[in-house]
């Protein structure tokens, strides 16, 4: 028999520092590990290899370590969201966008209102992991809504499956369509389908520039309004977005327990809905939509398509009607405008979106002259006698080469003789004005810095502070402006322009007609509105005597008369007196046709409205821009 090797243990160091006891203890384990065979005088090597317990220790540290920085990952990192997707799992929230608050006009007709409509949204970080899972569901809702398949992911995942807040996947869903989503909606993970009211406007009236639009709410809108929903609408123009906070109401949510399945099990929380607040306006409809037509009808004769009006009361400041043609449809907005129309929109050359009312400044024309009469009169340049011949043009020296002159014409190259205040302004004799306001010959004119001083007075060159955004401020050209903007030196010639409403002078018809306002209720500059249920507020005062502006009415009263530059004719229907003034403004000589102004208030005794037109481009203000306003006064004044 073959004799078996003597086997040899190596015991370590530590254990025979340990002394007597732990060697005997270690030849007491050796005799039951090792083989029976092996005889009492058989030596054990007590040198073991450590590497392979190094590294499976090492491995094992690594492990822990692993698992450690997962778990912390998951439970303190990411704890918060790994929280919100099991809720989400769990509990599903319902949100019930509030309707907004109706708009009306002052006799209660509705211009804005609400319609239902359905729209289908996802929460990406509740969808499933698994992409053929999410393809499925994607399928799915493609075939129900007609959508395709990339478009409907590329809504749900293009902002990351991470992402934490609700994301428009299909809009404006048909009732149809939405019931059959609303029957497979516990098997479309992730998904939402909210019934939303929409706008639906009046739009035969030209009120677009005025009510303006909702769209859908942007970052900006959040930031500043947290408690917003990220698919609700706000006011992005007109009185929409300056009543935002009134016209939006509150949302309602309802919060369900679901099953694995999607299945609602109880109801655990519910919050009701509250509408926005309805607003009255000051507009009427009626009135708005005669002046509307009228413009329209007008412009469309003198061969163009701009045009535009303001009827504001005398004493309230309230806008009783404000056109600007061409206008736009905003209930486009409401059903989703596409990128292609709303570019459509901004391209045209018309600009359908721009409120001409108030958003634009004009050169005036000669309806300047009754603003330029009260800074000559209340300056002491002239009285009611003052008598100025209108020969038909005025002819200057230069007065660095006195063999260069420069001639200034009235309308009447002939001249229109002898005329006082009330005559100049009925006849509309630019002699008269250039004289008054920058002197000629022995006659001192009142001067430029006057001539601003009184602009400005009436409101002109500032924003007349209409409770709707974007209005313009204008512009009153001065010396001063003249050196910073060209850098050249303000001319008697200027002045001339300037007193006439030509040059640079530019003002919106809304703050024409607040200007008039002024002269016939004594002077008070009041803030245009458009809120019915907000007081009258004067933001200053052309503070000039009464019996200027007496001489001033008498003036526009004169200009609708057989001696005036209107015909009697053009307000016989109205059935009260009117008075106004006519303009006529040069944008382009030789390329494009003058603008034509009208001016007027009525009654002319007791003056209760205040009208303005401009027809762009349409030549002779009593012509096309005063028949709208007799149409609209003969409505206002004759109805029931």
């Amino acid at each position: 028999m073959k004799r078996r090797q003597p086997v040899r243990l190596h015991l370590p160091a530590v254990i025979k520092s340990n002394g007597h006891s732990l060697q005997k203890q270690a030849s007491h384990w050796a005799d039951h590990l090792l083989p029976a065979s092996i005889g009492k005088n058989a030596t054990v090597d007590s040198s073991i290899n450590r590497t392979p317990l190094r590294v499976i220790a090492g491995a094992g540290i690594v492990l822990f370590a692993i698992l450690f920085l997962q778990l912390f990952q998951l439970q303190v990192v990411e704890g918060e969201r790994m929280r919100g997707i099991a809720e989400g799992n769990r509990v599903r929230e319902q949100v019930d966008f509030a309707p907004r608050g109706r708009i009306l006009d002052r006799n209660g007709v509705v211009l804005a209102d609400n319609t239902a409509s359905f729209q289908l949204s996802v929460t990406p970080y509740l969808l499933p992991e698994l992409e053929s899972e999410r393809l499925q569901i994607y399928d799915r809702i493609a075939t129900l809504t007609a959508v395709d398949n990339a478009t409907i992911k590329a809504a749900a995942e293009g902002q990351g499956l991470e992402h934490p807040q609700p994301v428009l996947v299909v809009e404006q869903i048909g009732r149809e369509t939405a019931l059959q989503l609303e029957y497979t909606l516990p098997q479309l993970t992730g998904f939402s389908l909210d019934t939303v009211p929409i706008r639906k406007y009046k739009s035969e009236a030209a009120l677009a520039h005025i009510l303006g639009y909702v769209g859908r709410v942007s970052e900006n809108d959040i930031e500043a309004r947290p408690d917003l929903h990220p698919l609700d609408f706000s006011g992005k123009l007109g009185i929409e977005a300056a009543y935002d906070e009134q016209l939006r109401g509150v949302n309602g949510v309802v919060e369900t327990e679901v099953d694995s399945l999607g299945r609602p099990l109880r109801t655990l929380r519910q919050l009701p809905t509250e509408p926005g607040e309805d607003i009255y306006l000051s507009l009427d409809f009626e009135l708005q939509q005669r002046l509307r037509d009228s413009i329209k009808e007008r412009a469309q004769a003198a061969g163009v398509e701009r045009g535009s009006g303001v009827i504001m009361h005398a004493r309230t400041g309230e806008v009783l009607a404000s056109v600007s043609l061409p206008d736009y449809d905003n209930n486009l907005f409401s059903a989703g405008i596409t990128p292609e129309r709303y570019s459509g929109l901004l391209d045209d050359l018309e600009r359908p979106m721009l409120n001409r009312a108030m958003n634009e400044g004009f050169p005036t024309g000669s309806v300047i002259k009754p603003v330029t009469l009260a800074g000559a009169l209340d300056t002491g340049t002239v009285d009611a006698n003052t008598t100025i011949v209108d020969r038909g043009s005025l002819t200057l020296r230069s007065p660095y080469d006195p063999s260069a002159t420069f001639t200034f014409h009235g309308y009447n190259r002939n001249g229109l003789g002898p005329v006082t205040a009330v005559s100049a302004l009925a006849r509309s004799s630019n002699i008269y004005f250039f004289t008054v306001a920058g002197g000629y010959e022995d006659f001192r004119g009142m001067g430029i810095d006057n001539l601003v001083k009184y602009y400005r007075m009436f409101g002109l060159g500032s924003p007349t502070g209409v409770d709707i955004p974007g209005e313009t401020a204008g512009l009153v050209p001065s010396p001063a402006w003249k050196q910073q903007m060209a850098g050249e030196e303000w001319y008697i010639g200027d002045t001339y322009n300037l007193a006439i409403g030509q040059g640079d002078l530019l003002a919106s018809p809304l703050q024409m007609a607040r200007a008039y306002a002024a002269i016939v209720n004594g002077g008070n500059l009041l803030q245009p509105q458009l809120k019915r249920e907000l007081e009258p507020r004067v933001m200053g005062r052309a503070d000039i005597s009464a019996k200027h502006y007496d001489i001033i009415e008498r003036g526009m009263q004169e200009v609708i008369s057989s001696n005036g530059t209107t015909s009697p004719a053009t307000f016989a229907q109205v059935g009260v007196p009117v008075g106004g003034k006519s303009g006529t403004a040069e944008t382009d000589p030789g390329k494009r046709e003058a603008h034509a102004w009208f001016a007027a208030y009525a009654p002319r005794d007791d003056p209760e409205l205040v009208a303005v037109v401009l027809i762009e481009e349409g030549f002779a203000g009593s012509t096309y821009a005063a028949p709208p306003i007799a149409d609209a006064f003969e409505l206002y004044f004759k109805r029931d």
